[in-house]
């Protein structure tokens, strides 16, 4: 077993040690058997028409992938988009601060017949519309949903104020790999330079080209950035779509306790609720997503809001979780078809041009009752 699986394994644990801690300090103070029959008499046809939504908000970004791919002039299904999105997911799940997905999505791309530095580039275009919407919503939502939002951000002040903080650097960190190299590469080395002097970082060369590798990928999508400006609000708009699609499931699953919530309002609260949360270093802000959910929906529905803590966190990241890990199963068997028939594929074609070249040279080798070796005619005649 390699040292990134037993990885995964134990960032696995860790997400249901902190589920279990974090079910235990919500309802320390609350009424289990009013909890859990709040959750039984909440509706499930909006239940499960959240889930769906949470199905649609990982398709989405198939789709996106599969619209700048097909900008790019690349092949590849609309099926297979879905696994390396669903890989994607996954791994983001599983990983400290959603840091695993896009790597193992440009793994998978290239399994797929997609070039490496090619499926980097539409990661990294994926990646920056995916931080630029959170962005630009917020600010829309500032304007429209003013006192929704000052509310919601009274309630986890530190938390929202340190993730803007990281949100607006890591953007500017990208649109300096993107526009100015040189001071990407600049920041970068020193950074894991200083993290290899600190031993926090154990292999500072290994990680500084893997990182040099990424800028690269961003660098070239700058060129593709200036040059289709049109795909680009095509991907933007489609990622609005996807982040509208997982906000809403909160709005479902307060419907589903049978309260009257307002759609904006809702949309308002996640919004301050992922800026607070993404970019925390737990796998899939377990913990810390559903505290801050109690922080900032406890004022508003005290007497239900643990339970819609646990159904809303149930769908959007549990059942998202069941969903992506079976499509990501799924995505190993078809990249391991792919490998099996591209070696037929070679195979065949080896055999091929073997035979032509034997067409065009003919020798053949028999052997007469006696053992001896005789040549064709026209290699007899020849010697």
């Amino acid at each position: 077993m390699s040292k990134k699986t037993i990885k995964y394994i134990l960032n696995i644990i860790l997400i249901f040690l902190l589920a279990a801690g974090t079910l235990f300090f919500l309802l320390r103070g609350s009424e289990i058997k009013v909890v859990f029959s709040k959750i039984g008499e909440a509706n499930i046809y909006l239940l499960l028409l959240g889930a769906l939504f949470v199905v649609g908000y990982v398709c989405t970004e198939s789709v996106i992938i599969r619209y700048i791919l097909f900008n790019l002039k690349q092949e590849i299904s609309l099926f297979k988009c879905i696994l390396v999105s669903n890989v994607g997911f996954f791994f983001c799940g599983i990983t400290p601060s959603a840091t695993g997905g896009q790597p193992m999505q440009v793994f998978y791309l290239a399994k797929y017949g997609v070039d490496p530095l090619m499926g980097t580039l539409v990661i990294a275009v994926v990646t920056i519309c995916y931080k630029m919407t959170l962005v630009l919503l917020t600010i829309l939502f500032l304007i429209i949903r003013p006192s929704a939002m000052f509310q919601a951000i009274g309630n986890a002040p530190i938390l929202f104020f340190v993730g803007v903080v990281i949100i607006l650097s890591l953007i500017v960190f990208l649109g300096l790999c993107v526009y100015k190299t040189s001071i990407a590469f600049f920041i970068i080395s020193k950074v894991i330079t200083f993290g290899g002097k600190i031993k926090l970082i154990k292999n500072p060369d290994r990680t500084l080209s893997k990182a040099i590798h990424s800028i690269r990928g961003y660098e070239k999508a700058s060129i593709f950035v200036k040059n289709h400006p049109g795909m680009i609000v095509g991907a933007l708009s489609l990622t609005f779509i996807q982040r509208l699609l997982y906000f809403s499931v909160t709005f479902i699953v307060l419907s589903a306790l049978h309260l009257n919530p307002n759609w904006l309002d809702v949309i308002a609260y996640q919004l301050v609720l992922a800026l607070a949360v993404d970019a925390l270093p737990l796998p899939g802000a377990s913990g810390a997503n559903e505290t801050v959910f109690q922080l900032l929906y406890g004022a508003l529905y005290a007497d239900v809001a643990v339970s819609a803590v646990i159904l809303n966190r149930g769908i959007t990241y549990y059942f998202m979780m069941l969903f992506t890990i079976l499509f990501t199963i799924v995505a190993h068997f078809v990249s391991l078809r792919r490998e099996k028939e591209t070696k037929n594929t070679e195979a065949h074609a080896k055999k091929i041009h073997v035979l032509s070249h034997y067409v065009k040279n003919p020798v053949i080798n028999t052997e007469t009752d006696e053992g001896v070796s005789v040549r064709s005619t026209e290699k007899t005649e020849a010697e």
